[in-house]
């Protein structure tokens, strides 16, 4: 039996760094509560941001926001695992020194740039909805624990990251591929899978009986965590090999037909009726033949 459901939001609720969700996964996450069914979202982006896109269910739900390294329920935050202030100020230096990249440093709580006006700063303000602090520089470094901090260059901060900062700090901290332009950064054994082993731990809640899905390479820790993993059709090639099953990106609730047996997207089965936009999920050994 299903107690909980983990999802990423970017690429697999809603297009890639919008707040463009269907207003009926409001009504699905209400139908699982209800079922008593713990619902979670897990995603890179600040809770700043989240609360904005689940504002109608956010007193329903857990939320693993900043890559799972913040976990939020009923309004309270906690970090799991803090950078050290030291290794941030380094980082900071090593990020200005590198032509066209921007960085994000986060908290429990807030989030910082070194300038508005910047291309990136407009990207969180203005897309994604983040409330961004611009610090009036490099130099300039908030005397807080730090949660995350990101990598944003508009070509290829993956790569970037590989060449230029990671062999540096290989062993000390994680860098997670969250999306084309960005690379998250936190310390070791923190991520989305920590954030659901964590949530189960204080809940008592079995592996076995949770179920996650997710698009990219920072859903790979949650997707092998779960009980159950589904990619989205739409994922990266290791996040779909890491799956138990890939399965297609949209799911839409119609009153009329009912579902065969239960919805790996929704968990909810014909007393809701839900038809996927493709009748069968696709498993992984038949997608990868």
């Amino acid at each position: 039996m299903v107690k909980l459901i983990m999802t990423d939001i970017d690429g697999t609720l809603i297009p890639d760094g919008t707040m463009d969700i269907n207003p009926e996964y409001f009504e699905v996450i209400e139908k699982l509560v209800e079922k008593g069914i713990i619902f979670v979202v897990a995603s890179g982006r600040h809770m700043s941001s989240v609360k904005k896109v689940f504002a109608p269910v956010l007193d329903k739900i857990w939320v693993a926001s900043q890559n799972g390294n913040v976990l939020t329920y009923h309004g309270k935050s906690r970090i799991i695992k803090s950078i050290p202030q030291e290794w941030g100020r380094e980082m900071w230096r090593q990020f200005s020194k590198l032509k066209g990249v921007e960085g994000v440093l986060d908290t429990a709580t807030e989030m910082y740039c070194p300038f508005e006006e910047t291309s990136m700063y407009k990207i969180l303000a203005d897309e994604y909805h983040f409330n961004v602090t611009g610090t009036g520089g490099w130099n300039q470094v908030p005397e807080e624990d730090f949660s995350m901090m990101t990598l944003y260059h508009p070509q290829s901060a993956e790569n970037i990251c590989k060449e230029l900062v990671e062999d540096k700090w290989k062993g000390k901290l994680e860098f997670l591929t969250s999306g084309k332009y960005w690379v998250d950064i936190v310390m070791p054994e923190v991520g989305k899978g920590t954030a659901l082993e964590e949530i189960c731990r204080q809940l008592g809640i079995a592996p076995e009986e949770t179920i996650a899905f997710g698009d990219n390479l920072n859903d790979i820790s949650m997707i092998q965590s779960a009980g159950k993993g589904y990619a989205v059709n739409t994922a990266r090639e290791e996040t779909k090999k890491a799956a138990d099953e890939v399965i297609p990106l949209f799911c839409r609730l119609t009153e009329k037909k009912p579902a065969e047996p239960i919805c790996p997207i929704c968990g909810l089965g014909a007393s809701v009726g839900c038809e996927c936009r493709s009748e069968h999920s696709t498993r992984r050994d038949e997608s990868h033949k």
